[in-house]
């Protein structure tokens, strides 16, 4: 079974929350490659020696290769030190495991689906990749001395200067990278509206139907599980496309037994 715990304790252990300053170093990388000059076009920079049309129409293969190494699942933190993913598809768009308004009280609470999920769009963009989400927020995941970095600015914030925030960026393991996401699940009870569910890489689970939000879930082989605080459990198969069946049990059911109801289920892209 995958170790959340291991990989929630290394991933982010040099993550920096809301007033930490912002080092030297990271203000050096502003400069390299001619970064500066290149933030405000939200552009890759083809290299600092200028090129002729032709060789400049051959970085568009560049670009592409470029951004397939970002598409995929990434762990992130927001200016309170919070882990959250954000899932960079191929065709540009992007989806985090939190919204706007964050998670309050670890899920102990009643949720809402604008605070499990933000969309945006991605694109590649100095030495790495940028997020621009619809709140107004941006990500950048880019290549300094130090490794894979998170730059974060806020709505107000000029994205030529120090970033809001500022941590360490890890690409989510490929055994778990799969499950990650935000997910529309039909409940048991057929008079209710399809419910929201975020999982995130150190195994939390989130979701808008239970006046106690929260959960843990696990993989077992190909299986997501997730158990919840209100005592309901949820499995499906890990999506091979964007729909699938999911599996409920009531609170005190056997899950050794046929589930209470299966029902439709989605994952968000």
């Amino acid at each position: 079974m995958f170790n959340f715990q291991q990989f929630s304790a290394s991933a982010l252990s040099q993550g920096s929350g809301k007033g930490r300053l912002f080092p030297l170093l990271s203000i050096a990388l502003v400069s390299l490659g001619g970064l500066s000059a290149g933030l405000a076009n939200a552009k890759p920079l083809p290299g600092s020696v200028m090129v002729s049309q032709g060789v400049a129409a051959e970085s568009e293969p560049a670009e592409q290769t470029q951004a397939e190494r970002y598409v995929g699942v990434w762990a992130l933190v927001d200016n309170e030190n919070h882990l959250f993913n954000v899932r960079l598809e191929a065709d540009g768009s992007a989806i985090s495991t939190a919204g706007v308004l964050g998670v309050p009280l670890a899920g102990t609470g009643q949720l809402t689906g604008e605070q499990l999920s933000e969309t945006g769009r991605w694109q590649p963009w100095a030495n790495g990749v940028r997020i621009d989400y619809s709140d107004g927020w941006t990500d950048a995941i880019l290549v300094g001395p130090a490794g894979v970095e998170q730059w974060s600015w806020s709505p107000e914030s000029d994205r030529l200067g120090a970033p809001t925030n500022y941590s360490k960026a890890v690409r989510v393991p490929a055994e778990i990278a799969p499950a990650i996401g935000v997910y529309l699940l039909e409940p048991t009870q057929t008079d209710q509206e399809p419910y929201t569910a975020s999982l995130l890489s150190n195994g939390q689970a989130f979701n808008t139907i239970d006046s106690r939000a929260g959960g843990v879930w696990r993989l077992e082989e190909n299986l997501v599980v997730i158990d919840w605080i209100s005592g309901w459990r949820t499995s499906f198969a890990l999506p091979q496309g964007s729909a699938f069946s999911v599996s409920h049990w009531e609170p005190g059911a056997d899950h050794d037994q046929a589930p209470t109801a299966t029902r439709p289920g989605r994952r968000l892209n």
